[in-house]
């Protein structure tokens, strides 16, 4: 019997570094790709856009669709001061924000979270496990990073992960969040550079070209999200092809979410 694993990354580059490019399907509003992890198991990956309400309904449409497991990938802020732009972050917990209070929602399938660490560490990938944080607003401010780290000890935060994981936990099967790490917990991102992006984290290009007009000394921070950027993908993609993918399946076998 064939087992499927459902896979939520919010943007398109992020999907490119895990699975390359190809065909896009549609169906009731997602986009979705299908491939094969081995013989027995399967893969489907769903583009959601950015934040927790796009994740959680991605994460269901995966759940219609019958897989056995969840995950969610791509890029992610860095809150500990230790972590570089492409550092690795494996969760073994998520944390949710909501409003003024931070709670723990899920606790990671150890045995998993394990056996991927020792294998991304034998290949010299640098990566770290411990906790990560979703939001529903993205962190940007070095003051703000630091502050979130002070308060939950999270290594990295997202906009999406937490959303996955409480459609795992409702539907009782394993989760996993694998991200890496894009802008340092000491550096600051311009709320501008942000704001080009879209839902469905697609560049709106007249508000690009807009800034730039506007702001023109904003090229330099620019240049340097994207370096770190590319950076992030790079291992991403490094670590998804020459441990993850290959790991997954044993996902399966262990039934503590």
């Amino acid at each position: 019997m064939n087992s499927t694993i459902g896979l939520v990354v919010a943007l398109p580059s992020e999907a490119r570094a895990l699975i390359g490019r190809g065909r896009w399907q549609h169906a009731e509003g997602h986009l979705f790709r299908r491939s094969h992890l081995n013989n027995r198991t399967h893969l489907i990956v769903v583009r959601s856009g950015l934040g927790m309400e796009n994740a959680f309904l991605a994460s269901q449409w995966l759940i219609a669709e019958g897989v056995v497991a969840l995950g969610v990938s791509g890029v992610s802020g860095g809150l500990d001061p230790g972590l570089e732009p492409g550092d690795l972050v494996l969760a073994d917990s998520i944390i949710q924000e909501n409003g003024n209070t931070c709670q723990q929602i899920w606790e990671g399938n150890f045995k998993f979270v394990d056996i991927s660490y020792a294998a991304l560490i034998a290949k010299g990938i640098p990566t770290y496990r411990g906790p990560i944080i979703t939001v529903q607003r993205a962190v940007l401010s070095a003051r703000n990073k630091q502050a979130l780290f002070t308060k939950t000890n999270a290594l990295a935060v997202d906009m999406e992960s937490a959303a996955v994981a409480a459609v795992a936990i409702k539907a009782s099967i394993p989760f996993f969040a694998l991200r890496t790490v894009c802008d340092a917990a000491t550096r600051s991102i311009p709320i501008e550079i942000f704001d080009c992006l879209n839902q469905v984290g697609n560049v709106r290009l007249f508000h690009f070209l807009r800034m730039l007009l506007i702001r023109p000394a904003l090229v330099s921070d620019l240049l340097r999200t994207r370096i770190n950027f590319n950076a992030a993908l790079a291992t991403l993609g490094r670590a998804w092809h020459t441990q993850i993918s290959s790991n997954l399946p044993a996902l399966l076998k262990n039934t503590n979410q």
